[in-house]
C-alpha cells in the first residue's frame, strides 16, 4: 500500500490534506453536534458543510493527479519511441490510482456529511418547535 501511495508523486500531499481535513473536520463537527449537544448554530453549520467542501477538493486533486500522471506516461512512451503494453499500462494504473483516492474521499467525506447534516436539520426542527409563538 505504501508503494502505490508514492507511486501517485505529489499529488498524495493534497489528497492526504483533504482526507486529514475531512476527518479532523467530521470529528469536530460530531462533538459539537452529539456531545457538546450545542444547539443548530452557524459555526457548526459551517463546520459540517466545510467537510463537503474538502472531500470535493480531494476529489478535485486526485483527477489533476490523473491528468498529469496520463501526461507522465505519454511522454514516456514518446521517450521510448514505441509502444510498450507495460509502460502504458503502468503509466495508466499510476494515473488512475489518484482519482481513485480522490473518489474515495469524496465518497467518506459524503457520508459524514449527510449524516452529520441530518443530525442539524433535526435539531433545527426541535429548536423551532420549541420557540414560543
Amino acid at each position: 500500500m505504501s508503494k502505490l501511495w508514492n507511486e501517485m508523486g505529489f499529488i498524495h500531499w493534497p489528497l492526504l490534506v483533504s482526507l486529514v481535513a475531512v476527518t479532523g473536520l467530521a470529528i469536530w463537527a460530531v462533538v459539537r453536534l452529539f456531545v457538546l449537544d450545542r444547539g443548530p448554530d452557524l459555526r457548526t453549520k459551517a463546520w459540517v458543510d466545510a467537510v463537503l467542501f474538502w472531500g470535493g477538493f480531494g476529489m478535485i486533486a486526485g483527477v489533476l493527479g490523473t491528468l498529469i500522471g496520463i501526461i507522465v506516461a505519454a511522454q514516456s512512451i514518446e521517450a521510448a519511441a514505441q509502444v510498450n503494453a507495460a509502460l502504458v499500462w503502468g503509466g495508466m494504473k499510476v494515473a488512475l490510482l489518484s482519482s481513485a483516492v480522490g473518489m474515495l474521499i469524496l465518497v467518506w467525506a459524503g457520508l459524514l456529511w449527510f449524516g452529520l447534516q441530518l443530525r442539524w436539520r433535526m435539531m433545527e426542527a426541535r429548536a423551532l418547535q420549541e420557540r414560543p409563538a
